[in-house]
């Protein structure tokens, strides 16, 4: 009984040539379809070319249908197993929920004239700090700092969500990568609504860019919104 690498679930249909030529094919039932190729012995290894691969394929797909994205290095100990999971009720909503849906990532960067502004109000601190170069006071005015950036971040990402809110149906925030970071969104939005949250992000970068930058990509599979119940990881 051969294993089978899973990419995610999608409704019955032709595999792309492409795709077919890298062994990839489906296992069916009832309307649904694992994605999936045959996989030899051993762990899946978490490599820049297979995590590169495991994106090309769903990501194909996902431009013509539905797909449900599987998180990478999920393995089915063969076609019953595939069926298995084909047969759980919450598959057949979920690609109902997807059907017209997809996922666009919004990040947010600063300049670092960002630090100047938020510190703006903080110059009895740094007075302080001057006079007094300690441990606790320069800890005071790190905290300030931090505190205030926080408070910018929450700001710019709340004025953002309010004007992209009529267009999106669901958002996961996830944290700041960096210093610099004002945020990193994954939207959720209809495939029809893609070109109005680009004008949409556009009329805001014209608005706070500087000091904050905007970087929008996709449309991509719904990584972010799809919570399956999956085999344990090989």
């Amino acid at each position: 009984m051969s294993r089978l690498y899973l990419y995610g679930i999608t409704r019955p249909r032709e595999v792309p040539e492409r795709l077919r030529e890298q062994k990839v094919f489906l296992v069916e039932a009832d309307e649904r379809a694992a994605v999936v190729s045959e996989l030899g012995e051993g762990p899946v290894e978490a490599t820049r070319r297979n995590l590169l691969a495991h994106a090309d394929v769903v990501e194909q797909l996902h431009e013509d249908a539905v797909v449900l994205p599987a998180r990478f290095g999920y393995v089915l100990e063969g076609q019953e197993e595939a069926l298995e999971l084909l047969a759980l009720p919450e598959i057949e909503h979920l690609l109902e929920l997807h059907e017209g849906t997809c996922e666009l990532t919004l990040r947010g960067k600063y300049e670092e004239s960002v630090l100047a502004e938020v510190g703006a109000d903080l110059q009895p601190l740094r007075d302080a700090y001057r006079v007094s170069p300690s441990v606790d006071a320069g800890i005071a005015l790190g905290e300030a700092v931090g505190e205030a950036l926080a408070a910018r971040r929450a700001h710019d990402q709340s004025l953002v969500l309010g004007a992209l809110g009529p267009l999106v149906l669901d958002v996961v925030a996830g944290d700041p990568a960096s210093e610099l970071a004002a945020f990193d969104l994954a939207l959720l939005v209809e495939r029809g609504a893609v070109e109005s949250v680009e004008k949409q992000v556009e009329e805001l970068a014209s608005r706070l860019s500087p000091p904050l930058h905007f970087r929008l990509v996709g449309p991509l599979p719904p990584y972010s919104f799809v919570r399956l119940a999956m085999p344990a990881v090989a």
